[in-house]
């Protein structure tokens, strides 16, 4: 069977500045209508956005591009859909391409939905006849019905996403390029898409997927090539491939991330304690892990940290045996003390908390020193960076709430997805 997609060492340099990148475009297009030779080294400001890169693909399969932002992905897509050029090596495609790289591609913003559908279509190939018969298919699929006669200027994004996926996936592709477009779409319709991408495989399509869900990439693509700065470091089954990137994700983002913010504040210098008692502070709000009341007038020497085998420690595996040692000394007397250990993913999802609060465990402290330990026997989080927000209150007030950790989990070797790694044990009965 021949491979209906061919990518043979193809190269492409970019400028960083855009008066160099305009100026070095005209000459290169100088050079190929007289035909020069074409300049093989970098020159000033310039960096290659791909080097190297070669792949083939059969009818049917399916390919994962994966890679941090500004790896390359985007940029092998489009030239792949022919709207920019490679500098160096060749690409062949065979068949009806259909492509959705960028929000509003290809659309008539003044055009109304269903214009639209028949520009696109009309493009394609299809004629009246044809043409007619997916119009309806496509205007259920993007769930645009009271929409598709107004402008396309008027819509969403997420709406824009919708008709763009569902005039590609209904035009009878033979390959079918997509971009991380489709995260723009609420969860019920990204099911949707992912649903009808598997029925295109079955009918024969080949797809070419560019995405940072590392879980929908395993699950549509039996393969997957990662890509940093513009090389190819792993091609293969998706599976592995996702891992290894997963790994170098671990290794180069845990220590940076958890140098970028101070676990605790410092302590301010020895002083008086108040002889009455002060209002808490009204919290300023923080927009991923809620109010902050940062002031240390009511505690201070605040202390956070993790063990895992006696050892402290920043990164840790998944389902380690955990012990948190958690101290901070009061500074005037208080009344029903509680404390929390708010557990945030670091986009600002609340993983789970543990909490005094409703078993007086240090509610009968009114000053002094506070020494709490946490022993947690197995943390199921899911491999990815976390911080621990801990408010410390009297009563219904609170006299401190801040970031008192941040910590990363690995994945210890395996691919997980979703919030938690769930301790399980999985039997087959025969």
């Amino acid at each position: 069977m021949e491979p209906v997609i061919r990518v043979e060492g193809v190269a492409k340099r970019y400028s960083r500045k855009a008066q160099s990148h305009r100026g070095y475009g005209f000459t290169d297009l100088l050079r190929e209508v007289f035909a020069r030779p074409e300049v093989k080294e970098l020159r000033k400001d310039e960096f290659w956005a791909l080097e190297d890169t070669s792949f083939s693909m059969l009818p049917g399969e399916s390919l994962a591009l994966i890679g941090r932002n500004g790896a390359g992905k985007s940029t092998l897509l489009k030239m792949m859909n022919g709207l920019i050029k490679p500098d160096r090596g060749r690409i062949e495609m065979r068949g009806r391409v259909q492509a959705l790289i960028n929000l509003g591609t290809g659309f008539n913003m003044a055009l109304t939905g269903m214009e639209n559908i028949y520009n696109a279509a009309s493009l394609s190939g299809l004629q009246g006849r044809e043409i007619r018969g997916i119009v309806d298919a496509v205007v259920d699929f993007a769930e645009l019905e009271e929409a598709i006669e107004s402008p396309v200027e008027t819509y969403s994004s997420g709406m824009k996403a919708r008709l763009g996926f569902a005039i590609a996936v209904h035009l009878k592709p033979d390959i079918l390029l997509i971009d991380e477009v489709l995260a723009v779409g609420d969860f019920a319709f990204q099911n949707k898409c992912f649903l009808r991408m598997e029925q295109l495989k079955k009918d024969g399509v080949t797809i070419v997927f560019v995405s940072h869900s590392h879980n929908m990439a395993i699950k549509l693509c039996e393969r997957a090539i990662w890509i940093h700065r513009g090389k190819v470091m792993a091609e293969g089954d998706s599976t592995p491939t996702v891992q290894k990137y997963l790994d170098f994700l671990e290794k180069s983002q845990g220590a940076k991330f958890l140098a970028s913010t101070p676990d605790a504040p410092p302590s301010p210098p020895p002083r008086k304690e108040p002889t009455v008692a002060v209002p808490p502070t009204p919290p300023k709000q923080e927009q991923l892990y809620g109010p902050v009341v940062s002031e240390l007038t009511h505690v201070d020497s605040i202390i956070c940290r993790l063990y895992v085998d006696s050892a402290e420690i920043d990164i840790l595996p998944v389902h380690s045996t955990l012990e948190i040692a958690f101290e901070f000394t009061l500074r005037r007397r208080v009344e029903g003390l509680s404390t929390t250990l708010n557990f945030f993913r670091d986009d600002g999802l609340l993983v789970g908390i543990v909490t005094t609060l409703y078993e007086e465990k240090i509610a009968h402290i009114h000053e002094g020193r506070v020494r709490c330990r946490i022993h947690i026997p197995s943390l199921d989080f899911a491999p990815g960076n976390y911080v621990i927000m801990a408010p410390i209150s009297e009563g219904q007030g609170y006299l401190w709430r801040d970031i008192v950790k941040r910590f990363c989990v690995t994945s210890g070797g395996k691919v997980a997805a979703g919030v938690v790694y769930m301790t399980h044990e999985f039997d087959v009965l025969e």
